[in-house]
């Protein structure tokens, strides 16, 4: 039986609202150890969410480390996962930050195994020369582009997760996949941002004029013992809002 209220309000993220309410239930031991966590069709019918927010909700469950998948097909509450938000709201210090799913976007994803240009290669502290793989995932808005991100990740991690370079989206996301398959989880993620004016290969995914103002924002995304998983481009035409919802813990 799904638990937890069902109403849920903006402007808060759909998902977020259904990841705190489950959180709680595990905290408070009402979902244990072992326990399975409501299916996405579950969530969908008792929520009213889509099928990109449930899967969203449980995306980001494993990326926190709360949930693992079982045998078949259900996802159950982690081992300590009840003593990991407990610590959490003790005062560890982690932020992460989440892109909102509630909105019913399309992803096109392509992926391809490439030289790592000199800049990449900087940020993900691979050696020159090195090969990584690049994946691209365009965000669309009723067949509009909305933003561009280009994900590099080292092929220490991409030896783990194959289905990185699969060319089409991940259900919950490329790094909630990550969590699953390389037990490698995001803890730190540190950003620069700026506005600047698109280049040729920027203008063409985006569909704007060269030289349109957009946002670019830069990623480096850190593991718990400081590893760099993975660097990310992220590119915003001008009047698009780009959300993220940061938990502090």
């Amino acid at each position: 039986m799904v638990k937890g209220t069902a109403e849920l309000q903006r402007p808060i993220p759909l998902y977020m609202q259904v990841v705190r309410q489950l959180r709680a239930q595990i905290a408070s031991g009402e979902l244990a150890e072992g326990e399975r966590i409501p299916s996405q069709r579950e969530m969908m019918q008792h929520w009213r969410i889509s099928m990109q927010t449930a899967s969203k909700v449980i995306g980001a469950l494993k990326t926190e480390g709360l949930a693992i998948p079982s045998i078949g097909r259900d996802t159950i509450v982690a081992p300590g996962a009840a003593a990991r938000i407990a610590a959490a709201a003790a005062g560890t210090a982690q932020a992460t930050a989440e892109q909102p799913a509630d909105a019913d976007y399309d992803v096109r994803a392509t992926a391809e195994v490439i030289i790592a240009p000199v800049r990449v290669v900087e940020m993900l502290g691979i050696p020159s020369g090195s090969r990584a793989l690049r994946r691209q995932e365009t965000r669309l808005d009723s067949g509009t582009p909305v933003s561009v991100t280009a994900t590099w990740f080292p092929q220490t991690i991409t030896d783990k997760a194959p289905r990185l370079a699969d060319s089409k989206a991940l259900p919950g996301g490329a790094f909630a996949y990550l969590t699953e398959a390389a037990q490698s989880r995001v803890t730190r993620i540190t950003e620069d941002r700026a506005a600047l004016t698109a280049d040729k290969q920027a203008a063409e995914s985006l569909n704007v004029p060269p030289g349109s103002p957009v946002l670019l924002i830069r990623a480096r995304h850190f593991s718990l013992a400081g590893e760099v998983i993975a660097y990310s481009e992220t590119t915003v035409p001008a009047g698009t809002w780009h959300s993220f919802s940061y938990e502090v813990r």
